[in-house]
């Protein structure tokens, strides 16, 4: 993570409680739980590692969430109204803290990131005011940014690709393929076993047994 405190990136990184996270996993409430929590796990480990970011700031009222990240990340209290409003404070805590450079909206279902595919996102991104990535699909978003608190627009949701677009976010085109590889149903790690994963998603798959999966991120 960048300490020079100059022009480096905030990212907010929206969570809901773990006990409703991920609800399309067809898998046991517990299972579900502990996978949402090291997809999140995952995706902030990589932040943490990226030169490019200068503050994390986590959105969530899970007070499980809390206690892994309350000594690594700003945490803000989300009332659970719904995302666009779980990145509206975050948003928000940026500016309180009077945060002056680029901000990011990172979903916490990227267990296949590493830091120097945010490196690569995010120093592509200082290139436009607002900027998007799409999903692996090409219909949803797995994060947008801003040169600026301002600047940030987001539509996430159904489509909102598309939405996007039609806000006026530039569509990035850069091979981070891990970063537009959310996880919304078990089939999306199936499909990608053979890309490595980050090491708390393939303890928790080790340890239920979902998935024969061993394959774990290296410390890039």
């Amino acid at each position: 993570m960048s300490t020079d405190g100059f022009g480096g990136y905030a990212v907010v990184v929206p969570i809901r409680s773990l006990r409703t996270a991920k609800s399309r996993l067809r898998i046991s409430d517990t299972m579900r739980s502990d996978l949402a929590l090291a997809f999140f796990l995952d995706t902030i480990a990589a932040l943490e590692r990226s030169t490019e970011v200068e503050r994390i700031v986590v959105v969530s009222r899970d007070a499980t969430i809390h206690r892994h990240v309350r000594d690594r990340c700003n945490v803000v209290a989300d009332d659970e109204t719904g995302l666009p409003t779980a990145v509206n404070r975050g948003i928000e805590k940026l500016r309180r803290v009077r945060h002056s450079g680029p901000v990011a909206v990172v979903l916490p279902d990227l267990p296949y990131s590493t830091a120097g595919a945010f490196d690569m996102l995010l120093a592509a991104a200082r290139e436009h005011l607002r900027a998007y990535l799409a999903d692996a699909t090409g219909t949803g978003t797995t994060c947008v940014t801003g040169a600026s608190t301002e600047a940030v627009i987001h539509r996430f949701g159904s489509n909102s690709a598309r939405a996007h677009t039609e806000a006026g976010l530039t569509a990035l085109d850069i091979p981070v393929p891990g970063l537009r590889a959310d996880v919304d149903v078990l089939a999306d790690l199936r499909e990608r076993k053979a890309r490595r994963i980050g090491d708390a998603t393939s303890t928790v798959l080790d340890r239920w047994r979902v998935l024969p999966f061993t394959n774990r991120q290296g410390p890039g």
